[in-house]
Formats: C-alpha cells, structure tokens, sequence
C-alpha cells in the first residue's frame, strides 16, 4: 500500500548515521527472533548461537531492523509458499565466526530468490511481491555498507532463501597513554 511504500521510502532517504557501539551479536539475534516468534508463531524459529560472544562494531537499532527485515522477507516468502497446507515454516538463524568476520545467516524453507533477479535484489523498488516496496533489502544492505560489513544473497541447493549479515571482526586496537 501507498503508506507504506512512503514510510520505507522515508527511511531509506534519511537513514541516520549509525551510532557505532560494541555490541554482542548473540543478543541482538536473539531479541530479533524472540520479536519474530511471538509475531508468527505457526512458524518455527531455531536460533543457533555462537558458542562464544560474538562482539561487533554496530548500531544495536540499525542491526535489529536489518535482522528483523531479513526476517519478515522470509516469513512472507514462506507465506506465499504454503498452497501445500502440510509445509511447516522453518527460519533457521545462525551465528558464525571465520576468516576474520562475524555472520548472522538466516535461511528459509520458502522458494528461495528468483535466479532472473538474484543481482539486483538490493538494489531500490526492486521487489519480487505483488505487494513489495523493493525497499527492505536495499535498506538492509545500505546499513551494512555504513557498518563496512555486506549483506550476501543466495538460494539453498535444496530450496530456501539465504540471507547472511557479514561484519568485519572487531580489531582490538592497542590503548597508548598518548605519553603522559
């Protein structure tokens, strides 16, 4: 609808700076989750954290609103997958750390990203729903852009959208006394 196209246009066009601070990943998925579950709750949400804390650089309400967007991508794409009324919704978020970055993955059991529009899904008003802005995803990508992080599309060989958050590892930076 026409609001809401105006209310996501809106924040896309004065997207705050982000208020960097050092945040656990773990809870940030974990609040998004919980939001998500008691939103939806004929689908099911498995929540896999990290066996350590993960800390990033991020603005914690920034980040919740990319995770909550990812999300709510895959719940309407779940939802506008089950003709087959024996299809239980399953989004699967994980928490990872390798090479020098942190990663939230969210993946999905809906019908995955469209091939025809896999490279242009972040970009603005591109949107593969009748009822789509086409603004969630390049919201969510612009954000991480502002976190130096990147936002990675892909289809499950099996079927199912993945979506992963990719932060760059915190650098522990050497404290001087500035020689006083």
């Amino acid at each position: 609808d026409i609001r809401q196209m105006v209310d996501e246009f809106s924040a896309f066009a004065r997207m705050p700076s982000p208020i960097i601070r050092t945040e656990n990943l773990s809870n940030i998925a974990k609040h998004a989750v919980l939001l998500q579950r008691v939103a939806y709750p004929e689908i099911e949400f498995v929540l896999t954290k990290s066996d350590y804390s993960i800390e990033v650089a991020c603005d914690f309400a920034q980040i919740s609103q990319s995770l909550i967007n990812l999300l709510k991508n895959s719940v309407e794409a779940i939802e506008s997958n089950s003709l087959n009324a024996d299809h239980k919704g399953i989004i699967r978020v994980s928490l990872d750390t390798k090479k020098g970055e942190h990663s939230i993955t969210i993946t999905d059991n809906g019908p995955g990203f469209p091939q025809e529009k896999m490279n242009r899904l972040t970009e603005p008003y591109v949107t593969t729903r009748d009822r789509g802005t086409g603004l969630g995803l390049a919201i969510v990508s612009k954000i991480m852009e502002d976190h130096g992080g990147t936002l990675s599309l892909s289809n499950e060989v099996k079927g199912g959208a993945v979506a992963r958050l990719i932060f760059p590892e915190l650098k522990k930076v050497k404290l001087t006394d500035g020689g006083t």
